[in-house]
């Protein structure tokens, strides 16, 4: 009787010990699953931003392009702002790269893509932000092309942001240097134009002389109608608005 109650007794043992070692296994295996969910996905950002700063980085156009793509639909997904510096970076590139910049240090023009830098000011504009608008008021400073130019003009516009007038400073420079050219670009024009709106929509006016007689410039210049008028419409909303 006593050795049948002993050999009750270790099966129960056994068996219990079977059933934890069962559960610690599974437990080890889903926390070993879990921990490869987080590696996979933490490897597949990775990669993914690697595959863009590699189409970014190369000598071919349309893979820049590819790189602008993948960036813009992750804005739009809402998965690039300021706290992504490595897309930012590339972005940036994107947005700079083959500027008259190079040949003042006196390097040879490389990956000299317009449309790649109007692109990349557009989405930039679409992150928006504190460090968007430097980028876009460095390729106003540097870019050489007026349709890149108009771009990153608008994206000023649309993010708002002129700490002391910073951002209408850069403006009214771009236009004093249109204003004086024998064909001023109008599509560059009527983007200022539209930015200085913007601007003085988002803070409530804009006071400054300076912008004021260039605007007057701009609405008696060698622009086409459009422009003029919608020059004269600028400066009597900003008068208003005082």
């Amino acid at each position: 009787m006593k050795k049948t109650a002993v050999l009750v007794l270790a099966s129960i043992f056994l068996l219990a010990a079977g059933v934890y070692a069962q559960n610690a296994a599974g437990s080890e295996s889903s926390t070993e699953k879990t921990a490869t969910t987080i590696e996979d996905l933490y490897l597949s950002q990775d990669i993914e931003l690697q595959i863009i700063r590699g189409q970014a980085m190369s000598n071919d156009r349309e893979m820049k392009m590819f790189a602008l793509q993948s960036i813009r639909s992750m804005v739009e997904d809402g998965g690039l702002a300021n706290d992504n510096p490595g897309l930012f970076v590339v972005l940036e590139s994107l947005a700079t790269e083959g500027t008259s910049r190079q040949v003042r240090s006196g390097g040879a023009v490389i990956n000299n893509y317009p449309e790649v830098r109007r692109q990349a000011a557009s989405v930039l504009t679409e992150v928006g932000g504190e460090r968007a608008k430097n980028v876009l008021l460095k390729i106003m400073e540097e870019d050489p092309e007026p349709m890149v130019l108009a771009e990153a003009v608008y994206g000023l516009g649309v993010i708002g942001i002129n700490d002391e007038n910073d951002t209408v400073n850069r403006i009214v420079w771009v236009l004093k240097r249109e204003n004086s050219k024998v064909t001023p670009d109008n599509n560059l024009a009527f983007a200022s134009l539209l930015s200085v709106e913007k601007l003085a929509r988002a803070s409530g006016g804009i006071s400054n002389p300076d912008l004021i007689n260039t605007l007057l410039e701009v609405a008696s210049g060698a622009y086409i109608r459009d422009v003029r008028l919608k020059a004269i419409d600028v400066i009597y909303n900003l008068r208003r608005q005082q």
